[in-house]
């Protein structure tokens, strides 16, 4: 068999996904999460996918080791011919396949040092975007779609489109979904002689973006459709406040969102070995005895008429962990208790850090990332805060709803379509929301929810909260729909 658009029925459709990282395998980002939860919830709509990633260093070194498959492949990139072998795993009835390429893969970090990035990346993923269809040719995989996700991926649509691929890839259609608007993919424009595409692709204009090579803006042209994880900011980034130099072109282009979910297998209070006590949202009850060893193990008075609330993620602008920083003073002067896990930008982490000294008996920051005890405060704070500036879509927001945390959130994207706040509509509310990203915009949102909590309701809204369905089933279906539309709307094209 040759890779080719395949003509089977919807149940056995073929989905070839290509993507830089996935957990459990690399993860760097909420990215890798979203690539190892929805190829299995689109298996149970009735999809084949197989999805394809580098093989870095990072899967060997996690114990993992992908069977050979037999298949390899010499590709010609920037004057040297670069032999890779394909790996294969199986999970959760998906199939993986891995490009083995030990000089631009076997290296000690994902994409590059803490804070920084390989100054290769424009080889290595262009080189990962070719090498994908090199391999699915090679291995003879039948596929009716590509799905590509972010700027790593992006510059498959455009190989399809320019460079020498068989005229049976070129009627393969492609969706590109945007993850985060703000990573691109911008390199020197120096760089495109070595990208093994034709001169018609830098002509055209489908690279070139204020002086810079930009691999999103490829894939945004010249894919067959563009889509974003959540309807807000599908709607957000066709804006000159948010587009960040793309708005016209995805306006033009027309963006589907289409909202994440969060794998209910993996964050569940009722089975979460790491808990003091499990519980579920039938009963509630056990987040108190949580939040009781949560204080004692971090040092935190028991102060039962505080209300504990709680950060976990990127310590960044975009996060409005700054916000966060400037306001820790007077989150504790007003009695409220403070948990924060995260890491990035060094002013906020120091900031931070000199906040939790200033207070250690209501306050607590850990630099880093701690899986174990980020299940613990999600089980035992109240409130879960996530003031950014803007978000695509957020998963947090989601866990703390499923541990019976009630979010406080910036409305903006996915936050917007997830967090309806419990003061404008009490009945289906499920958190509070607030407009700015000011200090003060942050602490009135915080004293509604003290309020809310010092009045003793936010336990008779907890079951509800936490039995609401953020999984993957209904992202999957929803995507299902738009493949089967992107398809027959390429084999519309074919038939003019």
């Amino acid at each position: 068999m040759t890779m080719a658009a395949g003509t089977r029925g919807d149940e056995d459709l073929s989905v070839m996904m290509v993507a830089a990282e996935a957990v459990p395998f690399a993860k760097v980002g909420g990215l890798a999460d979203v690539i190892g939860a929805l190829p299995a919830s689109l298996r149970e709509a009735g999809i084949r996918v197989s999805v394809f990633l580098p093989f870095y260093r990072e899967i060997r070194k996690k114990g993992f080791d992908p069977t050979p498959t037999g298949s390899r492949f010499s590709l010609l990139h920037d004057g040297i011919d670069r032999e890779c072998r394909i790996l294969h795993a199986e999970r959760d009835g998906v199939s993986f396949f891995f490009l083995d390429e030990p000089d631009f893969f076997d290296r000690e970090w994902v994409y590059g040092p803490p804070g920084g990035e390989y100054p290769d990346s424009a080889l290595r993923f262009s080189f990962f975007c070719r090498s994908c269809l090199a391999a699915a040719e090679k291995m003879g995989l039948e596929v009716d779609l590509i799905h590509c996700h972010d700027w790593h991926a992006a510059l498959v649509p455009l190989y399809l489109k320019f460079a020498e691929v068989s005229t049976l890839q070129a009627k393969i259609p492609s969706l590109l979904t945007i993850h985060n608007l703000a990573y691109q993919g911008r390199f020197d424009p120096g760089l495109f002689p070595s990208l093994g595409l034709g001169r018609e692709a830098l002509d055209g204009g489908y690279l070139e973006l204020w002086g810079s090579l930009n691999f999103l803006k490829g894939g945004i042209l010249t894919a067959d459709a563009v889509s974003t994880v959540s309807p807000a900011y599908a709607e957000e980034i066709t804006t000159p406040e948010q587009g960040m130099g793309m708005d016209p072109l995805l306006g033009e282009k027309g963006v589907r969102g289409i909202l994440n979910g969060i794998d209910f297998g993996l964050w569940n209070p009722e089975t979460d070995p790491h808990l003091a006590v499990n519980y579920s949202s039938a009963d509630p009850s056990g987040k108190t005895a949580n939040l009781k060893a949560l204080r004692e193990e971090l040092g935190l008075d028991p102060l039962p008429e505080a209300p504990l609330f709680a950060f976990i993620g990127r310590l960044v602008h975009q996060k409005g962990a700054d916000v966060i920083a400037g306001g820790m003073d007077e989150i504790i002067r007003r009695g409220f208790q403070f948990v924060v896990l995260g890491s990035g930008e060094r002013q906020v982490e120091e900031s931070l850090l000199s906040g939790a000294a200033r207070h250690r008996k209501m306050a607590f920051a850990r630099i880093g990332f701690d899986d174990e005890l980020a299940r613990k405060i999600y089980a035992s704070a109240d409130f879960f805060l996530m003031p950014s500036r803007f978000e695509p879509c957020g998963l947090g927001q989601m866990i703390a709803m499923r541990y019976g945390c009630i979010p406080v959130v910036r409305a903006t994207g996915g936050l917007r379509d997830t967090v309806t706040d419990l003061g404008s509509d009490p009945e289906r509310g499920n958190g509070f929301a607030f407009e700015g990203d000011t200090v003060q915009g942050l602490l009135e949102a915080l004293d509604r929810a003290a309020g809310f909590f010092r009045e003793g309701r936010a336990g008779g809204v907890l079951p509800r909260i936490m039995a609401q369905d953020n999984s993957w089933g209904h992202s999957a279906e929803a995507y299902a729909r738009f493949y089967r539309e992107i398809i027959e709307g390429k084999k519309g094209e074919a038939g003019r």
